[in-house]
């Protein structure tokens, strides 16, 4: 049985992998594109730089995965802000010419300790999802707001959007190919590694907010970093309906 079970976990870790992989592909053929574009000296630079970053990663996910490591990953703390900053040339590549990438930050510091590699893939397989959701053009919101001793990681475009059944069988176990990929299950999987949780609401016409519940951390003496303990409960489900409305119809 056990035997079994690593076998079990071996696979997700490559179809995880595999997935990381084809978003990694996506941000170096869209940014291979762009440069059609003959784009101005620093937007040349910064697609070129987004190039080699996607190479440089894909490098190191082919290793683990020929290692069979690829759940073999360790946490790092740093602030979510500057890593979302520092994500943003990747994020704008994978999304193309035709659609903006919009970053808006909460003002107070996010210290969290998460598995760097994750996040960045959870990240990019949302912002790949949106993509695929647009019609042709389209605008991309990447949020963070902090809610208690949580913060919220929020994704909202203003796409074709899902209807209800959609959006259920997108988040299914199963994964269901659907407007919005089939890596929904490969984000569920960071999130509860990182003891939070994704969240989606989508409306026909209208768009889809996806959003990441990551818990917060306490600076320790000696750079070490704990855990928040657990916040008052939100809803969720009320503020994710308040930050759909602010996010997609702004």
């Amino acid at each position: 049985m056990h035997a079994i079970s690593s076998r079990a976990e071996t696979d997700v870790a490559l179809r995880e992998t595999m997935h990381d992989l084809r978003n990694l592909f996506g941000v170096v053929a869209s940014a291979r594109h762009m440069l059609d574009d003959k784009p101005s000296g620093e937007r040349r630079a910064l697609l070129l730089d987004a190039i080699e970053d996607a190479a440089v990663r894909g490098g190191k996910l082919t290793t683990a995965m020929l290692a069979r490591r690829g759940s073999d990953r360790h946490a790092s703390c740093l602030d979510l802000n500057t890593h979302l900053r520092d994500l943003e040339p990747l994020m704008s590549a994978r999304a193309g010419r035709d659609v903006a990438i919009h970053f808006e930050s909460c003002r107070s510091a996010l210290p969290v300790k998460l598995d760097t590699a994750g996040l960045d893939a959870a990240v990019l397989e949302l912002v790949a999802n949106a993509c695929s959701a647009l019609p042709t053009s389209g605008d991309i919101l990447v949020r963070t707001r902090r809610v208690g001793s949580r913060v919220w990681l929020m994704v909202a475009d203003n796409g074709n959007g899902m209807s209800g059944d959609e959006l259920r069988r997108a988040l299914a176990p199963t994964e269901h190919p659907s407007a919005h990929g089939t890596g929904l299950g490969r984000v569920r999987h960071f999130a509860g590694n990182a003891h939070g949780s994704l969240r989606m609401r989508s409306r026909k016409a209208r768009g889809t907010l996806a959003v990441l519940n990551l818990p917060l951390v306490l600076k320790l003496t000696g750079g070490e970093a704990a855990a928040t303990p657990p916040a008052r409960r939100h809803n969720i489900a009320q503020e994710i309906r308040h930050e759909k409305r602010q996010s997609i119809t702004a």
